[in-house]
């Protein structure tokens, strides 16, 4: 079953049981920084912990974010890359076959009382936005595996729901992309060894820029994840 399901695991460590594998559930994943004013591209899974995430930012947003509260959108961590190498699963995770696709918008938090958002996160604004112009290809040692859409990849989990706030009148709404638990399922599982190049790309169509909600300083900088749920076919040591 293992042969049918992953990569042959060839380029093994010396340090790992021949002939053996823990085959488990696994979620791949890595970011990318949404904010207002940004064109053209940038790249998930080419960047691992510890290092600066990318962003699509214009050229009125900071970068990193200074707003109170964005410090987890500025380097990788486990939040926003499982990766320990640039570009590669590496021995950590494995040999693996992709089954699913997610894209994932980090959503803005709104004070109850006033119906008042975070200084980041994505409203239902940011959302709409990114959805309209913002598509994603995922490839494999420079090999187009499948492009779509934003939409076309919806969301693993998220906030689901509505708040009204009466402090000063304004209802907020809390808004996602799709509905949770959805993800893009493949009909056939992508197999991706653990040396395989791979590259998430994002990208805004053609000539236009993401146009956010608030439109000063940082923008509302939001995080992007995309999550590649696996099985993988570990070392045994």
């Amino acid at each position: 079953m293992a042969q049918a399901l992953f990569p042959s695991p060839d380029f093994r460590s010396p340090t790992a049981v021949p002939g053996k594998g823990d085959v488990r559930d696994e979620n791949v994943y890595g970011s990318i920084r949404m904010q207002n004013g940004g064109t053209g591209n940038a790249k998930m899974f080419t960047v691992p912990q510890g290092q600066a995430i990318l962003a699509l930012a214009g050229s009125g947003s900071a970068d990193p974010p200074t707003g109170a509260g964005t410090a987890h959108q500025k380097n990788h961590t486990d939040l926003t890359t499982n990766l320990t190498k640039a570009g590669e699963i590496g021995p950590t995770i494995g040999d693996v076959s992709i089954r699913a696709i997610s894209l994932q918008i980090e959503q803005a938090a709104y004070t109850l009382t006033t119906g008042v958002p975070r200084a980041y996160g994505a409203t239902q604004f940011e959302v709409a936005d990114i959805l309209a112009r913002v598509s994603c290809e995922v490839k494999l040692g420079g090999k187009r595996q499948i492009i779509g859409p934003v939409w076309a990849f919806p969301s693993q989990g998220g906030v689901v729901g509505s708040i009204s706030a009466t402090g000063n009148a304004a209802t907020a709404s809390v808004v996602t992309n799709g509905v949770p638990g959805t993800l893009r399922r493949l009909k056939f599982p992508i197999p991706m060894a653990r040396i395989d190049a791979l590259e998430v790309l994002i990208q805004v169509a053609g000539t236009s820029a993401l146009a956010f909600s608030t439109t000063t300083g940082d923008g509302q900088p939001c995080l992007l994840t995309c999550n590649l749920l696996a099985s993988a076919l570990g070392d045994v040591r």
